[in-house]
């Protein structure tokens, strides 16, 4: 479950408090509150990265294997996938001809 953009706010604050606290109070010996475990483990599975890059090369080697032996899935095979790749589904001089008057000024 996505956390909310005010509660990412909140948990940024209270750590940069925290921070804060353990500068300010490094003299006198104090330590600020050690974060809870659930907060050190939601860290770090936040990160999707790595399945992600694992997901596509194993699609990208499936669909290469199913390139060289021309297996069809569902009466799909790779010609036709390649196909909707390829598509356009608005050609560039229809863009031109809608947005060619407007022009972007960068200030």
């Amino acid at each position: 479950m996505a956390k909310s953009l005010e509660e990412r706010a909140l948990e940024r604050r209270h750590q940069i408090e925290q921070a804060r606290a353990a500068f300010h109070n490094q003299e006198s010996g104090y330590q600020a509150p050690q974060p809870k475990q659930e907060e050190q483990e939601s860290a770090a599975v936040t990160s999707t990265l790595g399945i992600r890059i694992v997901i596509a090369a194993f699609l990208f080697a499936c669909f290469v294997y199913f390139e060289q032996e021309h297996i069809t899935f569902m009466g799909v095979d790779a010609q036709e996938i390649v196909r909707q790749v390829e598509w356009n589904a608005v050609p560039e001089e229809k863009l031109e001809e809608l947005f060619g008057d407007v022009a972007v000024s960068k200030k």
